[in-house]
């Protein structure tokens, strides 16, 4: 006997919707790290905004002028950490008439471009 109408799916049917599977499941993979990678580098920024922010305000509190200083390692609290990850400085331009103007960088890891915050004191 012979079927004219045989019903299911040939072979490269199958391959074809394997392959379109395939390539489909790999760009999730693909979107997946990127995302992954970058809510870490968000979280790694938002941790050096609240260093920079916490520290501008030491700054503000303390009585004498402020004074730049240099680059140092400071853990994700601020404190200064030898092992520290988050690199902080602080610039000062003396405006006149006893205003500051202060800029807190904080360089955070994997990154090269620091997060900045910028305010100016008075005395």
């Amino acid at each position: 006997m012979k079927r004219n109408n045989e019903a299911g799916f040939t072979l490269i049917s199958v391959i074809m919707a394997v392959v379109i599977l395939s390539i489909g499941l790999l760009a999730l993979t693909k979107s997946q790290s990127l995302l992954i990678r970058a809510e870490a580098m968000s979280a790694q920024r938002s941790v050096a905004l609240g260093i920079a922010r916490n520290y501008v305000e030491e700054v503000r509190s303390r009585t004498p002028d402020p004074v730049a200083e240099p680059g140092v390692l400071v853990d994700e609290t601020g404190t200064l950490a030898a092992t520290g990850v988050y690199r902080r400085s602080l610039e000062v331009a003396d405006l006149g008439n006893n205003l500051y103007q202060v800029t807190c960088n904080v360089i955070y890891p994997r990154n090269t471009t620091p997060v900045s915050i910028v305010t100016l004191i008075y005395r």
